[in-house]
């Protein structure tokens, strides 16, 4: 990449020096500090370093890399001769270097040494060093540059907040009105350093470290270019009625010095500084810096970051740099991306396009703190800037929310963002443009309102009822939407115009009517708690809807008082008690026939869906579980070509006033589809293939932010995560092994998906895919078995009623799926020889609760029935 040379204007700083700085008008300046009451600065799953940095003046380490003792030296030309290499455990780096007539330049981190080799010898020696013994690997050192493409002077004759127009565009001082300022909160910044008597800054500036020379604290980590003291400034500038004021005025800084005069770096020196960021409590580092290619010692750099919980932010890069496409470190999947915008919320000219694309803020024309031979202030354009926008909001998030960690933090920073650009996420904006105060609100907990409430982007907690019946209704953060500007009216009360239950049905409390005017994109929670006594054990609770002309049952499956489902419609609600099935085996004579005994035992009073899919292939019955979840419908099997009498029947009982058919032509025959068009609504979802098919059934259910992943191929973990990703709304879609097929990756965008639930081990789910699906997280064990023993352990059956069925063949389980979410309840898949002991010791914390199995007796034995049932009992 090009250089690119930052000054200022030399008139600024005369008048700055002989002026004094700038005072604020009290009209444009922020609130003044708040101190915040932190519960802990550790976040969760983060190991806390009690070591803190020396004091500011403290004697100093000795230097471990002498050749850079002075800085100046650190020149493409100087270090063209020079490589990084990864020792294991053990290797002597002294005689290594002995060995080769090399000379050890640095050494470390992560068992990495710097090694400058003989110039007349450096290919021969290049490939000697690769078969040596404890090499690990060998890589010629990189430099990164700092990502910034202009300066302009700002007249010091105005007050500057009222040029933060970036602060303003991600509403900041909306944010400080919570209370929120970052004051806990320290960010790394790796760069040129910072101005150490910057009156804006100095008083939030902790003691750092000079990655260059190897030195700890004093006045080495003193900023000789202007970029880090500016890149600090966009951050955490004082609230202090001087210059400027940054995102999280509170926060501090810890800077670590690691590119020159000229803003540049080595790849080895840039991951020095970081692991010693990350050793030094630093809970968000911002790298505004970058380069074309990614190396080994800073791709583990990097993971040791986020192994010690940090988040880790950095600029996207420029195309003033000559490149393409998003620059590193910022493509690394670990790294939360960021490119730029303008003041009218258009990406700026120079901003690098691609989809590792996290989020957009401010980069274009941005007010700061600077250094140029002295204090000063300077406004810069550039992708460095935005960065650190993005790490200052983030700060705010962690100072309201210290109990996060640094994946729920992103998450909160990627979900409240403005979707701009096209829709979804894209390979300009990200997500969208940061917006603090809705990443701080969306962090939150879901306040509490009462009935009627009007509530905003960010989603609450809206409580009502009557007299015998308390409702709870829980709406998630961008349930009505994208729009952060749209209030949704939400109303709780009483019900009159709804029938009685049927026989069969004993009702608990009143019927009661929720309300609101919006159309959702995601479940939301309703809980209905009576103050009469349940029936007897023998019958289970659940909650019904009432459709305009018969209650359908949406879910439950407890005896209490409280019953909780999903729900996506307004309208009419009560709990009812029911007998559960007598016969505790769910099953017919072939996979068609158990479909339609699950569909008349589970759907006495009909369905106004039903959803049919192929018997001879799983994928898109899979697929469909939760989509038949939200719309409170059976899945039935058919063969390709003909319906079946049986299910013609079924289908005439329920009674339904739309089919979906999941699946293309080649799954469910044209035939077929005319034949029910005759008397019902027919929709089909198909795609080209079975991934496209997913997607399609994704984009129906409609809900943003979360999906659940698995292989595309292999379907045992699948199953046993569908009735979960049901139950909250998640859209199960699929995958290869090694690689995200281009409909599941629109579709992932199309729905904004910011975090990934993977079912099942690498040998499904490669490493490598799982590392760059956006936040990962994953459901496995060592076999199909252990894998739905650990999906549910960690979301254990909330009903009384368990479901069972074979790990070997599956058709029988995709019907039972929906009947296991409307049960609140999960799905145990055991082999022929009965619960292995991960699933045995699960089921011994289930006493009590009623076993039903899927399928018949060939795939599923009566022994292995009454085994369950004689442990959970």
């Amino acid at each position: 990449m090009a250089k690119r040379k930052i000054a200022v204007s030399a008139l600024l700083i005369v008048i700055l020096l002989a002026a004094g700085f700038i005072l604020l008008k009290q009209s444009g300046s922020p609130p003044s500090p708040k101190n915040v009451s932190l519960k802990s600065t550790v976040g969760q799953n983060q190991t806390a370093n009690i070591n803190t940095p020396p004091a500011q003046g403290a004697s100093t380490q000795s230097v471990v890399n002498p050749k850079y003792s002075n800085e100046d030296q650190l020149t493409p030309e100087n270090i063209s001769n020079q490589v990084v290499v990864k020792l294991s455990s053990g290797t002597d780096p002294e005689k290594l270097a002995q060995t080769i007539n090399a000379e050890i330049v640095r050494k470390g981190p992560l068992q990495y040494i710097t090694l400058a080799l003989p110039k007349n010898q450096y290919a021969s020696i290049i490939e000697r060093l690769k078969k040596t013994a404890g090499v690990l690997s060998v890589q010629p050192v990189r430099i990164l540059k700092t990502t910034t493409v202009k300066t302009m002077s700002v007249n010091p004759t105005d007050s500057l907040y009222p040029q933060q127009w970036g602060l303003t565009k991600i509403e900041a001082q909306k944010a400080w009105n919570l209370g929120f300022t970052g004051n806990g909160i320290t960010v790394a910044v790796v760069d040129t350093g910072v101005d150490l008597n910057h009156p804006d800054l100095k008083d939030n500036i902790l003691p750092g470290y000079n990655a260059i020379t190897g030195v700890t604290g004093g006045t080495t980590i003193q900023d000789n270019n202007g970029h880090g003291t500016h890149v600090s400034g966009i951050i955490a500038a004082e609230a202090n009625g001087i210059g400027v004021v940054g995102v999280a005025y509170q926060a501090k800084i810890l800077p670590v010095k690691a590119l020159t005069k000229q803003g540049e770096g080595t790849d080895d020196c840039i991951a020095d500084g970081i692991t010693w960021a990350a050793d030094h409590s630093a809970k968000i580092i911002n790298l505004s810096l970058g380069s074309d290619s990614e190396s080994d010692v800073l791709k583990e750099a990097l993971q040791y970051a986020a192994d010690k919980g940090c988040l880790i932010v950095a600029a996207g890069g420029n195309l003033e740099d000559n490149l393409t496409t998003i620059s590193y470190p910022a493509a690394d999947p670990l790294v939360l991306a960021v490119t730029a915008t303008d003041s009218n919320d258009q990406i700026a000219s120079f901003s690098l396009p691609g989809p590792q694309a996290g989020l957009a803020a401010p980069g274009v024309n941005i007010a700061s703190d600077y250094w140029q031979n002295s204090s000063g202030y300077a406004s810069l354009d550039g992708t460095s800037m935005a960065s650190p926008f993005v790490a200052g909001a983030a700060a705010l998030v962690w100072s309201a929310h210290p109990d996060l960690n640094a994946q729920q933090v992103r998450v909160a920073l990627e979900n409240s963002a403005r979707d701009l650009g096209a829709a979804g996420r894209d390979n300009s904006y990200g997500f969208g443009r940061v917006d603090a105060y809705w990443a701080v609100r969306f962090a939150d907990k879901s306040p509490a309102f009462s009935s009627p409430a009007n509530l905003d982007w960010a989603g609450g907690t809206v409580q009502g009822g009557t007299s015998t019946t308390s409702v709870t209704l829980t709406v998630p953060a961008r349930t009505f939407g994208l729009d952060p500007s749209a209030n949704v009216t939400v109303s709780i009360g009483p019900a009159s115009d709804a029938a009685a239950f049927p026989s069969g049905i004993l009702p608990l409390g009143d019927a009661v009517s929720l309300q609101w005017n919006s159309s959702v994109k995601k479940f939301l929670g309703l809980t209905l708690s009576t103050t009469g006594s349940t029936p007897s054990s023998n019958r289970v609770g659940y909650i019904f809807h009432w459709s305009g002309s018969r209650w359908i049952l949406t879910g439950g499956g407890l005896n209490a008082a409280a019953i909780s489902t999903a729900v996506t419609e307004p309208g009419i609600y009560r709990v009812g008690f029911v007998l559960p099935p007598e016969n505790h085996r769910l099953a017919g004579n072939d996979q068609i026939q158990t479909s339609l005994q699950i569909s008349q035992t589970e759907f006495p009073y009909g369905a106004d869906t039903v959803l049919l899919a192929t018997a001879d292939d799983f994928s898109d019955a899979l697929s469909g579980v939760p989509l038949a979840y939200k719309l409170h419908a059976p899945i039935l099997l058919t063969p390709p070509e003909q319906l079946p009498a049986a299910l013609k029947t079924e289908i005439q009982r329920l009674a339904p006033q739309k089919i979906i058919l999941l699946g293309g032509t080649a799954v469910i025959s044209t035939n077929i589809e005319q034949q029910l068009q005759s008397a019902f609504s027919v929709q089909r979802l198909a795609g080209v293939t079975r991934f496209g098919t997913a997607a399609q059934i994704a984009s129906a259910l409609g809900t943003i932010g979360q999906a659940v992943l698995v292989n595309g191929t292999s379907f045992p973990d699948a199953i046993s995560i569908a009735s979960l990703a049901a139950q909250q709304g998640i859209p199960i879609l699929l995958t290869d092994t090694n690689s995200l097929p281009t409909e599941t990756d629109a579709i992932m965008r199309q729905l904004l998906i910011s975090q990934t639930t993977v079912g099942g081990g690498e040998a499904v789910v490669s490493s490598t895919l799982f590392s760059n699906l956006p936040t990962p997280a994953r459901l496995a064990g060592y076999d199909r078995y252990d894998t739905a023993a650990a999906i549910l352990q960690a979301f254990p059956p909330q009903g009384n009623l368990l479901f069972v069925a074979t790990g070997e063949n599956y058709p029988d389980a995709l019907s039972g799926g929906v009947i296991a979410a409307m049960n609140q309840s999960g799905l145990l898949l055991v082999p022929l020889t009965g619960p292995n002991s991960a699933e045995t010791s699960l089921i011994q914390s289930w006493h009590g609760k009623t076993v039903y199995v899927f399928g018949g007796t060939a795939v599923v034995p009566d022994e292995i029935l009454q085994q369950v049932q004689s442990v959970v009992r």
